[in-house]
C-alpha cells in the first residue's frame, strides 16, 4: 500500500498510464462527491492523501487523513488557510475568503494533473522555484490556468502527454475563476 505520489515515484515517466490516472481520480471524485452531498470538505485533497492499492488488474484509490475536514454547507465561505503547492486552490493560498467545495475540486485537477502529466506538471508548466512563496506562486498559478491551451501545455510538459478526455477533466477542474470551476458530482457522474 502506497500513497499516490510514492506510487508515481515509482512509474516510468513518473506517471501512471491514463486509464489508470483517469481511474484513480474518478474513484477520488466519487468519494468526494459522496462527503460534498452532505457539505463535508476534505480540504487537503493531494497525492500524498491518496492511498493506492493493486487489486488484480486495477488501481484501488481511496481518500484518507480527514484531519482538515469540515463540514460546510454550500452558502458558508471559508478563511482557514488548508493545503500546500502544488494542490491548493489559488483562491485558498491568496488568503482569500473562499467556498471549500471548489477548492476541493480544484485540488482534485492538480491530483488528476500530476497522476497522468507526471509528478512535477503543475511547477514546470507554471515555472516556479522548488522553495516558492505561496502568494505570488497562486497568482502564477491562477494567471497561467486563465489562458487559452494552458491545461493542454501542463498535461504535456513532462512527458508529452495528450490525452483529450484528461483534457476536459483539467479544464473542468483547473479553472481559476472558483464560480465556473466543474462541482465534483458533475465530474463523478460523467464518463471518463
Amino acid at each position: 500500500m502506497q500513497n499516490l505520489h510514492e506510487r508515481l515515484m515509482d512509474q516510468p515517466g513518473y506517471r501512471l498510464d491514463l486509464e489508470d490516472a483517469m481511474d484513480c481520480a474518478m474513484q477520488i471524485a466519487g468519494a468526494l462527491a459522496y462527503c460534498h452531498s452532505r457539505d463535508v470538505v476534505h480540504r487537503q485533497v493531494s497525492l500524498e492523501h491518496i492511498i493506492v492499492e493493486d487489486q488484480s488488474e486495477t488501481l484501488f484509490c481511496r481518500m484518507v487523513d480527514f484531519y482538515q475536514a469540515a463540514l460546510r454547507p454550500e452558502s458558508t465561505p471559508s478563511t482557514t488557510l488548508c493545503g500546500d503547492l502544488p494542490c491548493i486552490a489559488p483562491e485558498v493560498a491568496l488568503d482569500e475568503s473562499y467556498f471549500a467545495k471548489p477548492a476541493d475540486c480544484w485540488s482534485l485537477g492538480v491530483v488528476l494533473l500530476e497522476a497522468a502529466g507526471g509528478l512535477g506538471s503543475m511547477r514546470q508548466a507554471v515555472g516556479w522555484p522548488e522553495e516558492a512563496e505561496l502568494t505570488p506562486t497562486a497568482r502564477r498559478i491562477k494567471n497561467f490556468f486563465s489562458r487559452e491551451g494552458s491545461h493542454a501545455r501542463a498535461l504535456a510538459v513532462v512527458g508529452g502527454v495528450r490525452s483529450e478526455p484528461v483534457l476536459a477533466k483539467l479544464s473542468a477542474l483547473l479553472e481559476p475563476r472558483p464560480t465556473a470551476r466543474a462541482a465534483m458530482d458533475a465530474i463523478a457522474q460523467s464518463s471518463a
